[in-house]
């Protein structure tokens, strides 16, 4: 069998990096046009090919990138939006790849060794990955997915939920059984998700003139790592609800409550986000929106062919949600 040729080869072969080879097939700044040139021709003597473009019945091979902090043993929102996806890919004949970002490889740009980038057609993107990373990603020039966040200065297709539409709901919901005093759980700077679910909750207590405490606002996990503590310091005075930003956040919280002898839901209502596995095994149950990672995986799927195929990209595709009705919200009479 013929050996595969590249980047690394070519880079062999000249006596150059693989970096500035990369960058030199891939039209990137930061190489002479001498370079470039004398890059390509041997890149063409040698066999090299260049795939960017998917044909009918080419195998293909993705990687699935999430930072360690979103793939936690504990919490499977992106774990089971990854066995759809590889599910997904084996089914049409692809291989999938899951990379999971240590926070030194993250907060470094370091390119995992477990890939070969010459080898890899494209990328889907899971949680909240650094921009420093991101932008290193971008430069590969191969088609880039984001699921479930978003930034503003990397232009790719984007498989995402309506966050603020639901921080909204979550909060109008509780609003409409009678509470007033209304917290939120989760940190805004960790991920776009939870920044727009938190100003949907604060546009409902604005809309219905509900003041918002600023000791209400908590956050019960670790920024960088991710891992829920029950060592949170919660206000004297407990507003009757929280909107939590996930499950896990919602699971912590209870205990949290639990151990000052709060009760849920007569004490503290919880309503909460992502429907996982976490939610029905909670007592009491707890009521949370359902986002289908499914259908997230088959839309992120969908959307990768197209780019290969050079078809006209969407840029956002929003995937619906809805509440899941449990025992973790109490009404209050008026």
């Amino acid at each position: 069998m013929a050996h595969k040729v590249t980047m690394q080869d070519i880079a062999n072969e000249l006596g150059i990096t693989k970096v500035s080879v990369s960058k030199a097939l891939n039209d990137q700044p930061g190489v002479s046009g001498m370079l470039r040139k004398q890059v390509r021709e041997t890149a063409e003597s040698m066999g090299y090919v260049l795939n960017r473009t998917m044909t009918d019945g080419q195998k293909m091979h993705f990687a699935f990138v999430v930072p360690k902090r979103f793939f936690l043993e504990t919490d499977n929102f992106y774990n089971i939006i990854y066995y759809y996806l590889n599910k997904i890919c084996m089914n049409a004949g692809h291989q999938l790849t899951c990379i999971v970002l240590n926070t030194k490889e993250e907060e470094n740009n370091i390119f995992p060794e477990a890939i070969m980038l010459d080898d890899v057609n494209g990328f889907f993107l899971g949680g909240e990955i650094a921009d420093g990373y991101l932008d290193m990603l971008s430069k590969t020039n191969l088609p880039l997915v984001a699921i479930d966040f978003y930034k503003t200065f990397l232009d790719v297709d984007y498989i995402l939920t309506d966050n603020y539409y639901l921080g909204y709901y979550a909060a109008e919901y509780l609003i409409k059984r009678g509470h007033k005093e209304i917290g939120f759980v989760g940190n805004i700077s960790q991920t776009t998700s939870i920044y727009d679910r938190y100003f949907g909750y604060l546009k409902a207590m604005h809309y219905y003139g509900l003041p918002v405490a600023d000791n209400w606002v908590i956050s019960n996990n670790d920024i960088r790592t991710g891992v829920y503590t029950l060592g949170v310091e919660l206000p004297e005075k407990l507003p009757t609800a929280f909107v939590c930003h996930c499950d896990m956040a919602a699971y912590f919280l209870m205990n949290s409550l639990n151990k000052l002898g709060k009760e849920i839901p007569e004490d503290v209502s919880l309503i909460s986000f992502d429907n996982t596995e976490l939610s029905r095994t909670m007592a009491p149950q707890l009521t949370s929106f359902d986002i289908d990672r499914k259908e997230i995986a088959k839309i992120s799927f969908q959307t990768m062919v197209k780019l290969l195929r050079g078809e006209k990209r969407k840029n956002r595709h929003y995937i619906s949600a809805a509440l899941v009705e449990r025992d973790s919200v109490n009404p209050i009479e008026n």
